[in-house]
């Protein structure tokens, strides 16, 4: 018993990992922002993830982000040139290899980041307790954010935009990225319900372990066309491999893991029952870069382009994020 909880905490953290650790080929590119009257939009007070009130007296000149989605979030919204330190996870865009590292994102270091002379510092409610009650002690305006399903991802964008005094940029990156899923969902628009594809998202291969309802994965899934097998399960859990057998799913969607791309297929391969599975068989194996899935920022639109694409073949271009009519 100890040791398949040992397992599932080994799961926890290389699902964590995979969304943190690894490079993803997305398609949001980064640029500078202009300068903004540095009292527009200011004060800014906002409750965070946590619950805590935040003030924002003005226009943050230097901003630590304390987890890859953030950075994510912050680039694309044009304030990469305001990032003055990142998580040693933070890995894009490329311009991230450059800037000072404040320590793992479990691991953070109080002192790397009073050091960086932040004005705000953005991270996640998955940051250590420690590191964050520190720094709100510092004075230091710290605001952390969780986004569990696909709208929510949306309102992290719109916040950090308003927290970083561009609320217009927050909303042509929400308008981007919601116009590319409604493209997608005109693609599929006529595939009924039940005649759309069955997957199961495979985060761990023994035990497998998944994403089910509750999760942006979940939503992702079905956002490209897919019915997750494992939507009566809520949140990240173990599945068990009879279950999986007997659902018998069309498309097996593996994850990353570690910069090698095969390794979960071969895992896969390597197992006797998972190999008697349909979507094994057909060559329905998906590889899906870890990070734009894992990570709750602008490049999940990615992943669920890169879905839609197996899912529906014939019906997007290679490379395209447009539907075929």
């Amino acid at each position: 018993m100890m040791q398949n909880r040992t397992m599932l905490g080994c799961a926890v953290m290389a699902l964590m990992l995979a969304g943190c650790g690894m490079a993803g080929c997305g398609s949001q590119q980064s640029k500078t922002a202009g300068a903004a009257p540095s009292g527009q939009g200011f004060p800014v007070v906002l409750t965070d993830a946590q619950g805590v009130q935040v003030t924002i007296t003005s226009r943050p000149a230097r901003i630590v982000s304390a987890a890859p989605a953030v950075t994510e979030i912050l680039f694309a919204l044009g304030a990469g040139d305001r990032v003055a330190a990142v998580s040693d996870q933070c890995n894009y865009p490329a311009e991230t290899a450059r800037l000072p590292k404040i320590g793992g994102f479990w691991t953070p270091s109080v002192e790397r980041v009073l050091g960086a002379r932040p004005d705000l510092v953005i991270g996640s409610r998955g940051n250590p307790p420690d590191f964050v009650s520190a720094l709100r002690r510092s004075g230091v305006p710290v605001v952390t954010v969780d986004p569990k399903m696909l709208a929510d991802i949306f309102s992290s964008i719109r916040q950090v935009s308003e927290m970083i005094g561009d609320k217009e940029a927050g909303e042509r990156l929400v308008e981007a990225m919601q116009a590319r899923l409604e493209a997608v969902a005109k693609a599929i628009a006529d595939t009924p319900e039940e005649k759309r594809p069955t997957a199961f998202l495979m985060i761990q291969v023994m035990p497998p372990w998944t994403a089910g309802s509750g999760t942006f994965q979940g939503d992702a899934i079905r956002a490209a066309g897919g019915r997750n097998i494992a939507a009566d399960l809520r949140g990240f859990a173990a599945y068990s491999t009879e279950s999986l057998v007997a659902k018998n799913p069309d498309f097996l969607l593996l994850s990353t893991m570690d910069g090698d791309r095969e390794r979960m297929k071969r895992d896969v391969l390597a197992s006797s029952p998972l190999r008697q599975l349909s979507a094994v068989k057909s060559g329905h194996m998906v590889v899906l870069d870890s990070d734009p899935l894992m990570r709750a920022g602008p490049r999940i639109v990615d992943a669920v382009e890169q879905m839609a694409r197996a899912f529906y073949p014939t019906r997007f271009a290679a490379g395209s994020s447009a539907g075929r009519r």
